[in-house]
């Protein structure tokens, strides 16, 4: 039976995932990605590295499905967002993949605050400025502390651009990663040229922007020297991982915004336009007409997590809220799972908080979680009962695979579009309803 790759490039694992066309997963690699840091406020990771976890993922899922290469039909990405490298006229890299979670920017300059702080790149961009971690801050700093090194640069890839190249030839992006850069033209899907130009980077320097899902060409004698896959898979661009995940969770088939409680909450719904909205992310869509918006809280499921490590060491997190669970509905609850409780409820309303950033005033009724925080029936019915909407569970546990797949069941000629692919391999596990419906 012909397999569909999903690869998840994510911060601290890279997932490769293997499903048929109707969406049930064969197999799972999960590699964790071990990054350097040569420096304070540096994380790199060799482009040695990033082939060879890619290819042990790949091993695993294989392994798992029982499969080969050759059964392999379509490949795209979920990607995170502002990793990039820099390349020289030949396309050889001249660094190492600098990962988003490096600040070598910072402090960002005051001019580049400047510029993010006007209308005209909240409007045209979708976000409200950068942080040290953001792609320009990074860029700019090669151009001020490495000019020898910038003078040789004739290329910025992302990641997953950098990926698309190596595999398949073509100097091509995806606009839902590339919107996180703040280069690009939301309403065009084309790189902003005042602002290329405001930053001191070169018209073309940056990948050709594509729509999430279009196909991007076929795999060359790269792909397998590099992952061992064969020459000519039919390959798709995908998307940055909060969209990609909420993809193959079921936003747009199982319900209206897509909530995940990880190390970062976040809440990701579908708009018809970008507005400005403070803490919010806008990218292009994969239908090209509507935007996702995102809204996240950077400390996720961390407090959580920490009550844990200093109140109950020996439990896990998991095993804390199915203790807190039980002593609530036996009417025992002490100070530990009282206190357990506490943040769960939080968590849940500040995910109440998030959906009514990215939604707006519309009413939500079915939200699909996904994270961690997706594995406990306990927190999804508190969540229900404080965004106030039905919450679903989504039948596959590694979303941003499936919805990487999702897009390469299109390009493979599978399902005609992105949304008939959705309906078809996409499934829920369990729902939880509002009890006040």
């Amino acid at each position: 039976m012909p397999l569909l790759l999903g690869l998840d490039l994510g911060t601290s694992y890279f997932k490769v995932g293997l499903f048929t066309p109707d969406g049930s997963l064969r197999g799972l690699g999960r590699v964790r990605v071990v990054t350097d840091t040569p420096a304070p406020g540096r994380v790199e990771l060799p482009i040695e590295r990033f082939w060879a976890l890619l290819r042990t993922g790949l091993a695993d899922a294989l392994g798992a499905a029982g499969a080969a290469p050759a059964d392999i039909a379509g490949v795209s990405y979920s990607s995170q967002a502002t990793s990039l490298l820099l390349l020289d006229a030949e396309d050889r890299p001249l660094t190492p993949l600098v990962l988003w979670t490096d600040t070598r920017g910072a402090p960002v300059e005051a001019e580049v605050t400047a510029f993010a702080a006007t209308l005209e790149f909240q409007r045209r961009a979708g976000h409200a400025g950068f942080a040290a971690e953001s792609a320009v801050p990074k860029l700019r700093w090669f151009q001020r502390e490495r000019p020898d090194l910038w003078a040789r640069t004739a290329r910025v890839m992302t990641i997953s651009d950098y990926l698309i190249f190596a595999l398949t030839g073509e100097r091509v992006g995806d606009r839902s990663t590339a919107a996180f850069l703040g280069l690009q033209d939301l309403g065009t899907g084309t790189w902003w040229p005042e602002a290329l130009a405001e930053f001191g980077f070169a018209a073309g320097i940056f990948s050709q922007l594509r729509r999430s899902g279009a196909p991007c060409g076929r795999t060359v004698d790269a792909a397998t020297q590099w992952l061992g896959l064969p020459v000519g898979l039919p390959f798709a661009v995908g998307a940055i991982d909060h969209h990609a995940a909420a993809i193959g969770a079921g936003l747009g088939t199982l319900a209206e915004v897509s909530i995940s409680t990880g190390t970062v909450l976040a809440a990701l719904a579908l708009v018809d336009r970008v507005e400005e909205r403070p803490g919010c992310y806008h990218g292009p869509h994969t239908d090209g007409r509507r935007f996702y918006r995102l809204a996240f809280d950077a400390d996720g499921a961390g407090k959580l997590e920490e009550y844990q490590r200093r109140v109950a060491p020996d439990l896990t997190v998991g095993e804390l809220i199915a203790a807190a669970g039980r002593a609530r509905d036996e009417g025992t609850a002490g100070p530990v799972e009282s206190g357990g409780l506490d943040i769960l409820g939080s968590v849940a309303r500040t995910q109440a908080s998030l959906i009514a950033q990215a939604a707006g005033p519309r009413k939500v009724t079915r939200v699909v979680a996904t994270g961690g925080g997706a594995r406990s029936d306990l927190w999804l019915r508190m969540k229900a009962e404080a965004i106030g909407a039905t919450v679903v569970r989504p039948a596959v546990e590694e979303p941003a695979c499936l919805g990487a797949a999702v897009f390469s069941a299109v390009a493979a000629g599978f399902h005609p579009t992105i949304e008939s692919a959705a309906a078809a391999m996409v499934r829920k596990a369990a729902e939880f309803p509002f009890c006040g419906e």
